[in-house]
């Protein structure tokens, strides 16, 4: 299959899912880039501040649990992670973007070039958000402690929804993309884009 092929397949899908999409004022809080997927496909400008960014699935879970205080809070930077896994990418592979902070939160700005690229994006974004239609998205993709996959079930929000590499039987809320199931863990949600929609309806679970 050449490229122009995978072109076409990606325009027909965007048609597709424009075509189908009814809630277009609504806010994605992601893990990771997975957001900033949906809102592209669906032509949607990004309502969220979680948009070419990732945090670490413990600081991602202390974000849900209260919400508006964290993104209320100033926001800061530091040069290094508390997570040695982050410090040890960033060396491995020469990217040292801006790490964030929002009280002891930390965010990953993997796709800003500097500070102040982060922190304009950051407070643009912000300022978009609909509290009133928010949808939580989680992954196993930077996950650090287990128990994280339990409290993200055990939260009291509705409009939830995570994917893992690994089946979770009892995980109401858990989509398991199988085609990651060697690995373990989810991967990249731009690359492995099709994965991702080939287990998910998206637009279903936006429109409902």
């Amino acid at each position: 299959m050449n490229s122009m092929f995978f072109f076409n397949i990606e325009k027909l899908y965007r048609f597709y899912i424009r075509q189908k999409i009814r809630n277009k004022d609504f806010t994605i809080i992601s893990n990771d880039c997975w957001g900033g997927r949906v809102y592209l496909d669906l032509g949607i400008e990004y309502n969220s501040p979680t948009v070419n960014l990732f945090f670490y699935s413990s600081c991602y879970i202390k974000l849900l649990s209260n919400l508006r205080e964290y993104l209320n809070s100033d926001l800061t930077f530091k040069n290094d992670s508390v997570y040695e896994i982050a410090n040890q990418n960033r060396s491995k592979k020469n990217l040292f973007y801006p790490i964030g902070m929002l009280k002891d939160i930390e965010i990953h700005f993997l796709h800003s070039k500097d500070e102040n690229d982060a922190r304009a994006k950051w407070e643009k974004r912000l300022k978009r958000i609909n509290y009133d239609n928010i949808y939580y998205k989680f992954s196993d993709n930077y996950l650090i402690d287990e128990e994280d996959l339990y409290r993200f079930n055990n939260l009291p929000l509705i409009n939830k929804i995570s994917f893992t590499g690994t089946f979770y039987p009892k995980f109401k809320f858990n989509v398991w993309i199988k085609d990651f199931k060697k690995g373990g863990r989810v991967k990249d949600p731009f690359k492995y884009r099709w994965k991702y929609r080939r287990y998910f309806d998206v637009v279903k679970w936006l429109n409902n």
